[in-house]
C-alpha cells in the first residue's frame, strides 16, 4: 500500500536550468526528489520534453513531509537543482 499523487508536471527548459533530455514517466525509472521526498514517476505521456508539461502519476517512495493537498506546488529536484515544478491535483492510496 502506497501513497500516490496525480499531478501536472512542468519541466524547465535547459536554458533556464532544467533538464537537457526528456523524461519517460511510464518507464518508472525517473526518480527525482519532490522537495525532500523521493518519488517515482509511474504514469503519464510517453515522454515529457524540457520546457513542456504533462499529467502524471507519481508514487511517494519516502514519507511525505507536510500536507500534500490538491493545489500544492512543489519543486522537482535533481542533484540540488530545481528542474521542474509539480502541481498536485489529487492524492490517493492504493489498497490491495
Amino acid at each position: 500500500m502506497g501513497d500516490f499523487l496525480e499531478a501536472v508536471v512542468l519541466l524547465l527548459p535547459a536554458d533556464a536550468g532544467g533538464r537537457r533530455t526528456a523524461i519517460a514517466p511510464r518507464e518508472g525509472s525517473y526518480r527525482p526528489l519532490l522537495g525532500s521526498m523521493r518519488i517515482c514517476f509511474i504514469e503519464g505521456p510517453p515522454t515529457i520534453d524540457p520546457g513542456s508539461s504533462g499529467r502524471v502519476v507519481v508514487e511517494l517512495e519516502s514519507a511525505p513531509d507536510g500536507e500534500l493537498a490538491a493545489g500544492c506546488e512543489l519543486p522537482i529536484i535533481e542533484e540540488d537543482c530545481i528542474v521542474g515544478l509539480l502541481t498536485i491535483t489529487r492524492r490517493f492510496k492504493m489498497v490491495a
